[in-house]
C-alpha cells in the first residue's frame, strides 16, 4: 500500500501554542500523543513553562529559533540551543521546567510526545538526553537536506536514543524537488507537518502550517515540493500495543498506573514547594 494523506489538520491555537493532537484523536497516531508548535514575537524577556509534572510519556523538544533551558526534579539540567533536540522520558513521574530564551524577541519551537512502552519503561526511572545542533547529522542531496533528530535516514543515525521505535526528521526541499525516505518496517504510524511552502504526496496537497496524517502503512515515502520549495517535519513510528489512558499531562496503559503517576507528581510537587530556597 502506497503512502497517502488521509486527514489534514490546521490545529487549535491557545496563546502562543498551536496543538494538532487532542484527547479526542490521541489514539490515532500512536505512539505519538502530542504535537505542539510554540511561536512568539516581540518578547522583551524570557518565556516558557514553570515546574509541571508528567508521567508515562517522553517529551521531545526541538527549538528552531531561541534556546531552551531545562531543569527537572531528577537533577537534570541543560541548555538546548536552537537547532538541537532534547528528549526526556518521564517514567513513573517527574516535574520539569522549561525556560525559553528568545532570539531578538522571537521564539519558534516544536514539542513531540510519545507513549512509553508498558514493559519497564512506562513506570521506570526518568531519562534525559540532548543533542546540540552540531551533533544532529544532516544528509544532503542535490534537492534536499534532511536533519535526523531521532532515528535514521539513508543509513545515517541520530545520536539521540529513544525506547520507542520512531523516526523524526526536519527536511528542506528545493523548488519542485522530490524527497524520498525508506521507512523502517513496523513504523506504520506517522504525520507530515509543513513549516513553509507546500508539498504533494500521492495527489494530496499539504500547505504551510498544516499537519497531514498518513495512512497506516510502512511503505516508503516519496513527496514533491511546490514552486517555492518546502520545509517539513516528518514523524514516523511503530505503534505500541497497549491501552492509552490520559489525564492530559500524563498517559499510561492502565488506570492504576495513571493513579500511581499522579500520586508521584503530587508528592514531587509538595516536596518542591516545601523547599524554601527553591526558585519556582
Amino acid at each position: 500500500m502506497s503512502r497517502s494523506i488521509i486527514e489534514t489538520r490546521n490545529g487549535h491555537q491557545h496563546g502562543p501554542v498551536t496543538s494538532f493532537i487532542n484527547q479526542k484523536n490521541v489514539k490515532q497516531l500512536n505512539p505519538f500523543v502530542l504535537w505542539d508548535h510554540f511561536q512568539t514575537e516581540g518578547l522583551t524577556g524570557t518565556t516558557g513553562f514553570g515546574f509541571h509534572g508528567h508521567s508515562g510519556v517522553a517529551t521531545i523538544s526541538y527549538p528552531v529559533i531561541g534556546d531552551i533551558v531545562h531543569e527537572d526534579t531528577d537533577g537534570n539540567k541543560g541548555k538546548l540551543e536552537a537547532g538541537g533536540v532534547q528528549l526526556m522520558a518521564s517514567g513513573a513521574g517527574v516535574l520539569h521546567k522549561e525556560t525559553v530564551y528568545p532570539n531578538r524577541g522571537v521564539t519558534d519551537a516544536f514539542q513531540l510526545w510519545t507513549l512509553l512502552p508498558q514493559d519497564e519503561v512506562e513506570m521506570g526511572p526518568v531519562s534525559y538526553s540532548l543533542a546540540q545542533k552540531e551533533q544532529a547529522p544532516v544528509v544532503t542531496t542535490p534537492v534536499s537536506k534532511t536533519k535526523i533528530l531521532v532515528g535514521q535516514h539513508s543509513g545515517v543515525f541520530s545520536p539521540a536514543k529513544h525506547s520507542v521505535d520512531i523516526t523524526y526528521l526536519e527536511v528542506e526541499i528545493t523548488s519542485n524537488g522530490t524527497w524520498q525516505h525508506a521507512v523502517e518496517k513496523g513504523q506504520t504510524s506517522g504525520f507530515i507537518y509543513v513549516r513553509s511552502g507546500e508539498i504533494s504526496l500521492n495527489n494530496s496537497l499539504l500547505k504551510a502550517n498544516h499537519l497531514g496524517v498518513l495512512n497506516q502503512s510502512d511503505a516508503d515515502l516519496s513527496l514533491t515540493a511546490g514552486d517555492s520549495g518546502a520545509v517539513i517535519m516528518v514523524a514516523l513510528g511503530q505503534p505500541l500495543d497497549q491501552p492509552i489512558i490520559s489525564s492530559g499531562s500524563s498517559m499510561h496503559s492502565s488506570q492504576e498506573r495513571l493513579n500511581s503517576g499522579s500520586h508521584n507528581i503530587q508528592r514531587l510537587t509538595e516536596a518542591l514547594y516545601a523547599t524554601p530556597s527553591r526558585v519556582i
